[in-house]
């Protein structure tokens, strides 16, 4: 309640200044709202670096379990062919637990990648809000 009386009264003061005065103010406002709006987007690519770098370490994480996929699955194709009966079932055994992380691996990279497309999003928004604003600020405040 006393902020709002406090905005009021602050305006009214502005209301009272001639109009180059009042002018003056909204052009004060009007920079401090495009500071804020280009601090945000740094915040924003702040966090898609941050979705990037856990992206990279998914992919590499993925890309590990990928390949010790193919490791196991290769010993189990080496046991069929030997035709060693306790060979096979524990090459399918380990075949299994690695098909089961590397599903894990590539549904944490899945989500890794979704983060980066949102954060994407997130710049392009900012980015479009600081342009917006700070076309508009320059359009009030241009010298006459």
């Amino acid at each position: 309640m006393k902020c709002g009386v406090g905005f009021a009264l602050l305006f009214t003061l502005v209301a009272v200044f001639s109009k180059g005065e009042a002018g003056k103010f909204a052009c004060v406002v009007c920079r401090a709202t495009v500071r804020a709006s280009q601090a945000a987007l740094d915040v924003v690519k702040s966090a898609f670096a941050a979705a990037q770098s856990q992206l990279n370490v998914a992919q590499s994480a993925a890309n590990t379990a990928s390949g010790i996929l193919k490791k196991a699955d290769d010993d189990l194709k080496e046991a069929i062919s030997l035709g060693d009966t306790e060979s096979i079932a524990k090459a399918q055994a380990i075949l299994k637990v690695k098909k089961a992380e590397s599903d894990q691996a590539n549904a944490v990279l899945a989500k890794a990648a979704a983060s980066v497309a949102k954060a994407g999003a997130a710049i392009h928004d900012a980015t479009v809000k600081v342009i917006k604003v700070t076309v508009e600020c320059t359009r009030r405040c241009r010298p006459s």
